[in-house]
């Protein structure tokens, strides 16, 4: 029999239906196999990193049906043809063991499964969702997401009436956009490549990675751009710093409060473009004028002439300085976050550099087109917001859009949500208070849409229904922008590399099978193919230039300007007074507001949290590349300052407790200089109590475990770092 080449034998191998009849088909040449496997053709697809929200271009290779290799797309303006090492670990997760393979229905209080089909899932979980919105209305569906790309979901509720649509974003910046929208109308980011001084307050760019952020950072650098990083701890980004100056957490208020002083009474600041592009200034000044350099100095541990220098040079250097926006650092974190975010707006306006070279943009964008609708039936009207995000007399000034997440077990206790949907999010983990958000699971029905046995998933709900992998699903196009200027929009989008190693399915597929089992047959009238077509036919690019190319940039929109600036504000300017605070019966204007909670005994500390370079916050601890990074950075401990280690007899490697008003843990410490005496800091990575996950298991503790679910009454975000621990040496 003549050998068969390595083609032949998957063509047998995929018809042939046992395992014994195989040999019998084959005069097997394993060399030729090998060969021809080792020779066969690669495939490059286009695709965006789904490590976090930058969504960085990539290329995904594709050999024998296999990943073989991923690439940053050179076009992509936040990959710019480089990746992190999250990038290239989440990519590998297509293969990840911890996988949910195929539909589950929990069948017990133990959190045992049972697989399903789609058929099944989608029948089961229809006609739950029918019964519960005939008996209760509509209103009472939640659905919570990561956000910045679900939209089917929406269409759906707002057939049957349900406002409560529902992002992560409270426990990570929703203080940053809330301010931004209402003092400015909408967000703007900086100039890395023209800046000649970048201030970077909580913003870590180098363990946040944007690949082409920090090039473009460094390459500034190298042309003489000065860098200062303000943080409690000695970052990545503090690493290339010209300066780095620790400050004690909690009080970033009022440093910004002493460099706007310094600004105004030295006549630093740009009164041109005050007077033409600001309101609110003499309130602001009237409410602050005696909060001096002295006076922040004495609550933020940073000497007034440092204050005064830092402020003097931002004027010298100015419209091409600024104070980064930011991001997670401090946008979530204080009873005081809104009150920063605000001084942050008005140091840069301050600069005037506002549509400056060097200074801050707003995001270049464009408008896809939408299929037609193929739903003409009956909708009902929206009922309230179960969370109360903007709702009068609960939540009202808190964004719609973003939601209240961390207190999801509240409106189940309340009656208000009763049916509850988490797509590619897990509170269980990610957001305050885990023991908390198990309470979940007694709603009447909970249904995960994850890629992995995520700890919501496990713990809390009824019905598992497993999506794909982001290699394995073509999606909408996306608008490449924001978090850093870049004069283009840019258009990008995920094609399918892979075929699906499990029985996953898209979300759009996902949702067809439940709206169709639910009584609506035809609300999705079209595939994710013909929706990526619509969206682009507008902007006159194809979907094969877009394969082609990956990432397509359209024409500069958004340059700089010295005049004619408008402002999406009620007064068309930037607002240093908040109309709806006013309305609410706020001051309009920040003032000193002091952290909810103060470390004061010897054994007592603030504790904070960040990003590792390698880790995406809590989604990649079961990736085996990541974690053997982890093991050989012993990335899981928590940071003592060496001064407080030595007043405690602690010492490098040592366990100790930490205790907080909710929980004890243990953990080991890594004693460094690196670190504000008053705080300890641990990634924001680690806590995996799925057992199911089980290359994070049990590896080290998470902030989440120690802070209550709160909600801050303006913003709705968590207050993520007002929590106080003790630490006493012991443990394991």
């Amino acid at each position: 029999m003549r050998p068969i080449s390595r083609r032949s034998f998957l063509k047998i191998a995929a018809a042939t239906t046992t395992a014994v009849a195989l040999p019998q088909a084959l005069n097997m040449n394993f060399k030729a196999f090998a060969q021809d496997a080792k020779t066969a053709e690669v495939t490059r697809v286009p695709s965006l990193c789904n490590g976090c929200s930058s969504y960085c271009g990539v290329w995904a290779y594709v050999k024998n049906g296999r990943l073989w290799k991923i690439e940053g797309n050179e076009i992509h303006m936040k990959s710019r043809g480089h990746l992190c090492a999250r990038g290239h670990g989440i990519a590998q997760n297509v293969y990840n063991p911890g996988r949910v393979t195929q539909p589950m229905k929990r069948v017990d209080d133990k959190n045992n499964f049972q697989p399903m089909t789609w058929e099944e899932a989608f029948q089961e979980v229809g006609a739950k969702m029918k019964a519960i919105v005939e008996e209760h209305g509509g209103d009472k569906m939640v659905w919570a997401c990561h956000g910045g790309k679900e939209t089917y979901a929406q269409q759906f509720m707002d057939i049957i009436g349900s406002a409560t649509y529902i992002t992560h974003y409270a426990t990570c910046f929703s203080a940053k956009t809330n301010i931004w929208q209402n003092m400015v109308g909408g967000m703007f980011n900086p100039d890395l490549d023209q800046a000649k001084t970048m201030l970077f307050v909580g913003r870590n760019y180098a363990g946040g990675i944007i690949p082409a952020a920090m090039k473009r950072i460094t390459e500034a650098k190298a042309k003489g751009a000065r860098i200062i990083v303000v943080d409690p701890r000695f970052c990545e980004l503090a690493t290339i710093a010209d300066e780095w100056i620790p400050i004690r957490p909690g009080t970033d208020l009022a440093f910004f409060l002493g460099i706007a002083h310094t600004l105004i009474t030295e006549n630093l600041y740009d009164k041109d473009f005050v007077e033409q592009y600001v309101y609110g200034f003499d309130e602001f000044w009237m409410h602050n004028k005696d909060f001096s350099a002295d006076k922040a100095a004495a609550i933020c541990g940073i000497a007034a002439d440092k204050i005064r220098e830092i402020a003097r040079e931002l004027a010298k250097s100015a419209p091409q300085a600024f104070l980064d926006p930011g991001y997670h650092g401090l946008a979530a974190h204080y009873q005081n976050s809104n009150e920063t975010m605000m001084l942050n707006i008005i140091i840069n306006a301050l600069l005037g550099n506002f549509w400056k070279a060097g200074g801050l943009f707003p995001a270049a964008s464009t408008t896809f087109g939408h299929p037609e609708a193929t739903y003409y039936g009956p909708t009902a009207v929206k009922g309230i917001r179960a969370d109360g995000a903007g709702e009068a007399r609960e939540y009202p000034l808190v964004e719609p859009s973003r939601g209240i997440p961390q207190r999801i077990p509240d409106m189940i206790e309340k009656g208000r949500a009763k049916m509850v949907f988490f797509y590619s999010y897990n509170p269980l983990r990610s957001a305050p208070e885990p023991e908390y958000q198990k309470k979940i699971k007694n709603a009447d029905l909970v249904v995960s849409i994850p890629y992995d046995w995520n700890e919501t998933s496990l713990y809390t709900a009824h019905y598992i229904l497993p999506e794909n992998h982001y290699l394995e699903r073509t999606e909408h196009p996306k608008v490449i922008n924001g978090n850093i200027y870049w004069p283009a929009a840019q258009v990008a989008t995920r094609f399918k590399a892979l075929e699906s190693t499990t029985s996953s399915l898209d979300l759009l597929d996902i949702m067809k099978g439940l709206t169709k089992a639910y009584g609506i047959e035809n609300l999705y009238g079209y595939t994710v193919e013909e929706e990526l077509e619509v969206a682009l036919g507008p902007i006159g690019i194809s979907v094969d230039e877009l394969r082609e190319k990956g990432c397509i940039e359209l024409m500069p929109s958004v340059l700089p300007k010295d005049e004619g600036l408008t402002f999406s504000t009620f007064t068309g300017k930037i607002e240093f007074s908040i109309g709806a605070w006013r309305k609410e019966g706020y001051l309009g204007v920040p003032t000193w507001v002091p952290p909810l909670v103060e470390p004061k005994e010897t054994n007592e500390f603030r504790l904070i949290h960040g990003k590792q370079p390698w880790h995406s916050h809590i989604m990649t601890t079961n990736n085996p590349y990541l974690m053997a990074i982890t093991e050989e950075k012993k990335g899981t401990t928590m940071w003592m300052n060496s001064s407080r280690a030595i007043e405690l007899g602690i010492q490098e490697g040592d366990w100790v407790k930490v205790t907080s008003d909710i929980a004890t843990k243990q953990v080991q410490i890594h004693v460094t200089e690196g670190l504000h005496p008053e705080c300890v800091w641990i990634p924001s990575t680690y806590g995996t109590f799925s057992e199911k996950l089980e290359l994070g298991f049990g590896k080290g503790v998470n902030y989440n475990d120690f802070i209550p679910a709160r909600i801050d009454k303006k913003t709705g975000h968590v207050m993520g770092q007002e929590c106080i621990v003790t630490i006493a040496k012991g443990g394991k």
